[in-house]
């Protein structure tokens, strides 16, 4: 048998195919694989293909761990071992689709957690690839990722709420999957990243965004650039056509040139320039001017719902060649509207579109819906809905509307469809519409000839129409008789006259298979007389095709008959005519052929051939070492005094010299009319300087004179170098001032002047007066370290060093600005006069290295060693702080590093410490110093703190501690060091509080100190830290602010009443910046494996944080969090004792619908049952009984007082508290009215305490009581309204009419069965 039936593999599945799609089909299919072996394989596979629910796999479980409750649905008493797997995985691999819906509840949410914890297999569905996934929750949607296998192509995801976790979810999905088919639909909006998320799926073929913000830019940007999507739906419901037209912006070169366009600007308002874009743009969008390009070139089929309005605009911007079209539209249609649609699809995809379905929206078919119960509204007349507007659809096949109040359609409207669609084979016009007695359908059976005449391969009709008699002519007419069509479905149709009918319908369609017709009674718009008279056509139709089939063939066949007759004939020709006429019909034959193209999908691999050249293009370098090593030379020169009498002639000179002033031209008249014979004619100019001389002299000179004094000093500091000295590079000195120094110390060889100062004194000094031009020229010649090149350097610097003492006399361009760049950390705008923006100074800016000092390095470093170790530290300083001056300078970092090490090492290795922290700071603080040295030598002298701790104390080691913390304070390129250091400061003072010899204010100020220390770091934002680390320092700061709370409570309650005022609050503000804490820590990151530690670290904090709020339930979910680490697991102490915490403080949290989740899913959770007296505590709070607490302080206080929990006075009182509340809640489910002294007694109150537990509930709104105390009656059931009460009543009456109706149907049945025994 199996080879014969099964030999062809597509035959099989076509025929499993067809018995599943059948009425009963899956039973039938269950039947079939318990036929046979050979069957049983292939109907298994298609019997569980697809799944509608998750039932049918959890039924395989044995049922020895299965656990049935009534509302959670199916579910899983304890964990399911290896064995008890093997049938759901070998079930499993057959699974291609599965859905699962939240709010049915045919399974347990408990059993997704049981097979997280305890599947075998990474994936229980292996190969499945369609997942159906309807939630409302977060927990409900984080499901779902148990079934996100690799193979999985489509997912459908229908949320039902707004989850925050939504975006996660996608990323996950993302991460695991490449889908061919994404559906996602929603009533609230998409997350604002959702193109980000999911732009990893370029494998999209089908894409379905149902939610508001589908319509975004970015998401039409991206579902464009899918390059195999060819299937989309949206939703265009209640969108403005802006916004339609928005889902382009970023696909479509929108917008137009217009004259505004192409304006010139004359640059005067260049700055403030208005961008008109998205103006214009919006307003040829209003008037249709807006012209667009090609998107989507690649769709075939498109599903949009919405206004007509809405679609229309959206279809002018596809270009692409559609193949199927299906439109949910708003009905009734606005008919302008719709006219636009129809001639756009015509005009658009005409020649394409082989498919178009019309729809109604929800909204539309619930008011239909509400039209139709209502029976003042049953006579409303139904809308037109014209097709004449469908010009040509000459590949269209098949037409389907569907429309719940456009249901009225006349002949005109099938001709059109005739001559527009001439190729269709299935057409739909609204076959379910019902009309009222007065106005009925005017369709009518005679005007379907023009559908069967024009249209020669229609085979499915349906629509609702009155048939009445056909006339002689079509029924003489045989072009109206068509040989394809197949099935009718006239819905509501009038059949008044049945034979006439048939006779008609026999005609029409004389190969018609199959009749349907409204016949189902239970439903609304059912019509007796219309369903007997076509049941009437139903038996009648096929004897009336017979004889039309028979009569047709006769007539085909017959032929015309020719006597044969033997005669002589004479021979002689003669010419008559005779007129005689023949009667000549041809004889045509209709054969439908139906060509379907065979079509094979090859993919071909095109890899081009690639030819891998090497061109060797290194350029020739020449690298040539120039030893441009400056000598320094200090001498010490020896000044004294030397007093000489001698005659001077006070006689003024000839000569003049000129001098830099900060005076006007005034000056200048003596150096113009230096000849003493010109007096006389410069005399009035004389007088007027001296005038003006006198002026400034007293008045302003005075004022100058420190500023001068502070210039002069500076000069003494940069001016050049004689004998034999190298000229400095910085040339700070003012012209026309010459001082003959030769400084020898540290500070002069490594003077570095504040930044801010060059900005105070160059922005205010005058530059001899000359203008800004004159300056930037100057500059250009002089500032060799900016711009001018070294050969330019060398000139300029050998002119400053060769002018002669006439020279000097005279303005020089090579003297006149002083050159305040030469430090490379200025930089120059030569294009501005000087500002305080021309100089910009950053400390640690990366520049290119100008020169390699490793060979002068290398030679000084064995020397400044020999130094220090002969006790002349001081002198080896000062030769590696001359050469780390020029190595900082020329950016050679590596040897700076190397020099500033080398000085902090050899001052640790003289054990002076003092020149150790000051040889830091120096270095931290040297002008332009680089960043790396000053990292360099923070990392160095950090590994030193625990060898100078341990071997010189804590004096010694707080001093480099606090230089470290000096150093590195404002540094953001430190901050990872600083807070380590910090760390180190804190936990010094923390122990200064552990002390035995520590008073009480000691403690308090030193825990205070440590405190304070880490609390001021704010760890979380430095971006060079570990997250461990951050975690770590979090962690820290919480314990030490949670010690010190604690401390200052106890201070607090020590002092008593009396001052309890004083302190405010004690420690409550250390308790907030905890709680604060615990909010910047990642639970997420915790969540790793290696992280363990610091978990239950910080979960502990979070304990105790939840405790002294007593927040109970928070405390829960603490345990919670720790109960699930994977170590605490392993340990079966730590795990019990853990699970043992969680049911305590569960229960001593109060009641909400939270805390009652929380409760249920630990009584259903498997490990519960191992700890029986636990069990059974938790099974008290669940059931609906009433707790007596004498019972239960004797069953379980014995036990519950010794543990750590209970021990406490005020949780054993908080225990008797939630067993009465507990308790109160019973009576109020199951008592209406009880009085105070009997609810008093089930209390073990007394009345007092009663009324307080009562008014407590009552406020917290869990439960609604009211008391009556005159008669000591308490009420708990509130009043109902009229509305209320009539609701109740209805319900009632219905479930009482239902159940008059089960027990009808069952008197029926017994009846019946009666009826047949007698028989």
């Amino acid at each position: 048998m199996f080879p014969a039936l099964f030999r062809d593999p597509d035959a099989t599945k076509k025929l499993l195919d067809t018995i599943i799609e059948s009425p009963n089909g899956r039973r039938s299919m269950s039947r079939l694989a318990r036929t046979c072996k050979a069957i049983c394989e292939p109907s298994l596979n298609v019997l569980w293909r697809e799944l509608d629910s998750l039932l049918p796999l959890m039924s395989l479980f044995p049922s020895n761990i299965m656990k049935r409750a009534r509302r959670p649905g199916l579910g899983l008493a304890k964990a399911p071992n290896t064995e008890d797997w093997d049938r759901v995985l070998a079930y499993g691999e057959r699974v291609r689709r599965v859905a699962y819906i939240e709010s049915s509840p045919s399974v347990s949410p408990s059993v997704f957690t049981i097979i997280a914890e305890n599947r075998p297999v990474p994936y229980i569905l292996p190969h499945l690839q369609t997942l159906i996934w309807r939630v409302d929750t977060t927990a409900g949607l984080e499901r779902s990722t148990l079934f996100l296998n690799p193979e999985l192509q489509s997912l459908i995801l229908e949320v039902g709420t707004r989850i925050p976790q939504l975006g996660t979810y996608l990323v996950n999905v993302c991460s695991h999957t490449q889908l061919t088919a994404f559906s996602f639909t929603s009533p609230t909006s998409l997350p604002e990243t959702f193109t980000d998320l999911v732009r990893s799926q370029h494998t999209l073929e089908k894409l379905a965004l149902v939610a508001p913000g589908a319509l975004s830019s970015q998401v039409g940007q991206w579902a464009a650039s899918l390059p195999a999507l060819h299937t989309l739906e949206l939703d265009l419901t209640g969108r403005s056509i802006i916004a339609v037209e928005g889902f382009f912006d970023d696909i479509v070169s929108s917008g137009v040139a217009t004259p505004s366009d192409a304006s010139s600007d004359s640059g005067v308002f260049s700055g403030d320039e208005i961008d008109f874009t998205e103006i214009k743009k919006s307003s040829l969008r209003l008037t249709g001017d807006l012209h667009s390009g090609g998107v989507f070139t690649d769709l075939r089929n498109l599903q949009l719902t919405g206004e007509v309005a809405n679609i229309a605009v959206f279809l002018k911007h596809l270009t692409s060649e559609l193949t199927s079209l299906e439109l949910v539209i708003e009905d009734p249609p606005d008919m302008a509207d719709w006219q636009d649609l129809s001639v756009l699809i015509c005009e658009r995809f005409s020649r394409t579109l082989l498919s178009l379905r019309i729809g109604a929206t929800g909204a539309s078919r619930f008011t239909e819906l509400v039209r139709a119960t209502s029976r003042a509204a049953a006579d409303q007349p139904s809308r037109h809905l014209p097709l004449q507007y469908f010009s040509s659809l000459p590949a269209l096949v098949r037409l389907e509307i569907e429309l719940p109040e456009s249901t009225l359609f006349f002949n005109e409207d099938l001709r059109y469809i005739s001559k527009a669609c001439p190729n269709i084979e299935t057409l739909r016009l609204c076959p379910m519409a019902r009309f009222s007695g007065s106005s009925g359908p005017h369709l009518t059976l005679e005007g379907v000839t023009a559908l069967t005449q024009n249209c020669k391969q229609l085979q499915n009709l349906a629509l609702v129409l009155d048939a009445h008699p056909g006339s002689a002519e079509t029924l003489c007419a045989l072009e109206v008789s068509s040989r394809s069509l197949l099935r009718l479905h006239v819905g509501h149709s009038n059949a008044n006259d049945p034979l006439h009918t048939t006779i008609l319908l026999s005609h029409l369609a004389p190969r018609l298979e199959s009749l349907k017709w409204f016949h189902e009674k239970n439903r609304p718009g059912f019509v007796e007389a219309n369903a007997q008279g076509w049941q009437k056509v139903s038996d009648w139709l096929p004897h009336l095709q017979g004889m039309r089939l028979m009569e047709r063939a006769k007539a085909l066949g017959r032929e015309a008959e020719r006597p044969m007759m033997e005669q002589s004939v004479d021979a002689t020709i003669k010419k008559t005519y005779v007129n005689k006429f023949a009667h000549v019909r041809p004889k045509t034959v209709e054969h439908g052929i139906q060509a379907a193209p065979s079509l094979v999908d090859r993919m071909v691999q095109i890899k081009p051939d690639l030819l891998s050249v090497f061109v060797d293009a290194t350029p020739t370098c020449v690298e040539m070492g120039v030893d441009a090593t400056p000598e320094v030379v200090h001498q010490s020169v020896g000044v004294e005094t030397m007093m000489v009498d001698t005659e001077v002639d006070a006689t003024p000179p000839s000569d003049t010299k000129s001098m830099e002033t900060p005076f006007d031209d005034t000056m200048h008249l003596f150096q113009k009319y230096g000849d003493i014979n010109s007096i006389p004619s410069m005399l009035p100019a004389f007088f007027t300087g001296l005038l003006a001389f006198a002026c400034r002299f007293v008045l302003i000179y005075p004022l100058m004179l420190p500023k001068h004094m502070l210039d002069k000093s500076l000069s003494m500091l940069h001016a050049p170098k004689k004998n034999g000295d190298e000229p400095s590079n910085e040339k700070h000195e003012l012209k026309g001032i010459q001082w003959n120094s030769t400084p020898s110390t540290t500070e002069l060889l490594d003077h570095d002047i504040p930044p801010g100062y060059y900005r105070e004194y160059y922005s205010s000094a005058d530059w001899n007066g000359r203008e800004s031009t004159e300056r930037i020229e100057t500059m250009t010649v002089t500032n060799a370290g900016v711009n001018a090149p070294k050969d330019q350097e060398a000139a300029a610097g050998d002119s400053g060093q060769g002018l002669s003492e006439e020279g000097k006399n005279e303005p020089s361009a090579s003297q006149t600005t002083p050159n305040i760049f030469a430090t490379r950390h200025f930089t120059l705008d030569i294009n501005q006069p000087y500002s305080r923006s021309h100089y910009q100074l950053a400390m640690a800016e990366v520049k290119k290295q100008e020169r390699d000092f490793t060979p002068e390095v290398d030679a000084l470093l064995p020397e400044t060693q020999s130094l220090s170790e002969s006790d002349r530290l001081s002198e080896a300083l000062d030769k590696l702080f001359a050469l780390e001056k020029q190595t900082r300078n020329a950016s050679d970092l590596p040897s700076t590093i190397r020099l500033a090490k080398a000085a902090l090492e050899q001052c640790y290795k003289a054990r002076d410490y003092g020149q150790l922290n000051a040889t830091t700071n120096l270095l931290s603080k040297k002008h332009g110093q680089l960043k790396g040295v000053v990292q360099a030598i923070v990392e160095q002298a950090m590994a030193w703190l625990a060898e100078i701790r341990k071997r010189e104390g804590d004096a010694k080691w707080l001093e480099l501690v606090e230089t470290l913390r000096s150093v590195t304070e404002g540094k953001i390129f430190l901050e990872t060091p600083r807070a380590r250091v910090t760390l180190l400061l804190s936990h010094y003072h923390e122990s200064l509080s552990k002390l035995p010899s520590a008073d009480a204010s000691a403690v308090k100020e030193s825990l205070q100190t440590a405190s304070d220390l880490l609390s001021d770091l704010q760890v979380e934002t430095y971006s060079s830290m570990e997250r461990r680390e951050k975690i770590e320092f979090i962690l820290e700061q919480m314990r030490l602010l949670i010690a010190l709370a604690r401390l200052k409570d106890a201070e607090v309650a020590g002092k008593g009443k009396k001052e309890d005022k004083k302190a405010i609050g004690g420690g409550e503000p250390e308790w907030v910046k905890a709680r604060v804490g615990g909010r910047k820590v990642n639970e997420t990151f915790l969540k790793e494996k290696e992280n363990e530690d610091l978990k239950l670290k910080f979960y502990d904090l979070m304990i105790q944080q939840a405790l002294h709020q007593t927040a109970y339930l928070e405390v829960a979910k603490h345990y919670e969090k720790v109960w699930d680490t994977p170590s605490i697991k392993d340990d079966e102490s730590k795990n019990r004792a853990a699970l043992e915490h969680i049911i305590y403080y569960v229960v001593l949290a109060p009641h909400n619908n939270e805390q009652s989740d929380m409760l249920h899913h630990l009584f259903v959770n498997p490990a519960l049952e191992k700890l029986e007296l636990h069990y059974n505590l938790v099974k008290s709070f669940v059931t609906r009984e009433l707790m007596r607490w004498p019972g239960i302080e004797s069953i379980y206080g014995p036990f519950l007082r010794t543990t750590p929990v209970f021990s406490n006075a005020a949780q054993w009182e908080d225990l008797h508290t939630r067993v009465i509340e507990h308790n109160v809640r019973v009576v109020s489910q199951y008592y209406t009215r009880i009085r105070l002294s009997r609810l008093t007694n089930l209390l073990d109150l007394t009345p007092q305490q009663t009324e307080e537990t009562l008014a407590r509930l009552v406020v917290s709104k869990t439960i609604w009581a009211r008391v009556d105390r005159p008669t000591g009656i308490v009420n708990f059931t509130p009043k109902q309204s009229a509305e209320d009460v009539m609701n109740d009543w209805s319900s009632d009456m219905q479930r009482l009419l239902g159940l008059a109706e089960k027990t009808w149907m069952g008197m029926n049945a017994a009846l019946a069965a009666q009826s047949r025994v007698k028989a």
